[in-house]
């Protein structure tokens, strides 16, 4: 599983943001119509007052989407730390050389050997929509080819790394210390370490989804802009994330991990804004419940 570096640190760069996409809407290549938003913010208090705030975010965005709003903005003010899934900027290089330290095993087949049938032809329109073939994925784990196709497509719709929530709450939150809830390698690591034929659930889903003309990608955005967590709920029991493995290794087990984290901080004294992909505030497995669970008051702000 070992290669010494990445062939392509900028898709590198994307690959670190489109981890994440699949648990947090994504953008499309147009801004949807201007309309006030209404981003789901919750205070997380207990009876001496707020203690902290947590956003559900989307990691990459249409430029030009407006999202943020007051109660956001003073949430940030108020907050002595900004919390996010990774602390450190991206970088490509290091980026890079996490995925070439876990995304090769030498000898295995070809992607379109390792899907199943029904799924041939939708990877297969993947590869030509995107200029692709097996030969770009020498020796390339699935859980990579499959990052690798969503941050593709995703360039091709003209989203960037930097134009997500994230880059512009590192911008708000100014001199304040910035700490990360996983590491680069940690988040590869979760997909490396999936078995095969979860890898496998993997790769199809997002062929499946690649391929399919519907545009899911701005449902998703829309229903984040009006912070509908309900309707991100759903859309979070779908796809890859319908797989009951999938489901705990990418996101019921890294928010228990999270949520201990967070109860950790906010009772070490610590007043943080903490902003994480919007699959993981939804739900009943979401980052909310688990707080109110381990004996935090958690409320939306309107």
């Amino acid at each position: 599983m070992q290669r010494p570096s990445s062939p392509f640190p900028r898709l590198a760069q994307l690959l670190a943001a489109f981890l994440l996409i699949a648990l947090a809407a994504c953008g499309a290549a147009k801004p949807p119509p201007a309309e006030p938003a209404k981003v789901a913010l919750w205070a997380i208090s207990d009876s001496t007052g707020v203690h902290g705030w947590l956003l559900g975010t989307v990691h990459s965005l249409p430029r030009g989407t407006q999202w943020r709003r007051p109660a956001i903005d003073g949430a940030l003010g108020g907050a002595d730390r900004l919390v996010l899934e990774i602390g450190e900027p991206l970088n490509p290089d290091v980026a890079g050389q996490a995925l070439g330290r876990l995304a090769f095993t030498p000898g295995l087949p070809p992607p379109s050997e390792r899907v199943g049938p029904r799924f041939r032809g939708d990877l297969a329109k993947v590869y030509k929509d995107l200029t692709l073939d097996d030969t770009r994925f020498k020796d390339q784990e699935s859980w990579a080819v499959a990052l690798q196709i969503a941050a593709i497509g995703g360039l091709k719709q003209g989203m960037e790394p930097d134009s997500g929530v994230e880059p512009e709450l590192r911008r708000v939150i100014g001199a304040k210390p910035v700490a990360g809830l996983e590491t680069i390698d940690s988040q590869f690591g979760i997909f490396d370490a999936l078995p095969p034929r979860a890898q496998t659930v993997l790769l199809e889903q997002v062929a499946h989804e690649a391929a399919d003309s519907r545009d899911d990608d701005k449902d998703m955005l829309a229903l984040w802009l009006r912070g509908d967590e309900l309707g991100i709920a759903r859309e979070a029991q779908t796809g890859f994330l319908a797989d009951p493995e999938l489901r705990a290794a990418l996101l019921t087990r890294r928010n228990l991990a999270w949520a201990d984290q967070i109860n950790a901080l906010l009772k070490a004294g610590a007043k943080p804004f903490i902003a994480v992909g919007a699959a993981h505030v939804a739900g009943v497995d979401g980052l909310p419940r688990l707080l109110e669970a381990r004996g935090w008051q958690v409320k939306r702000v309107y």
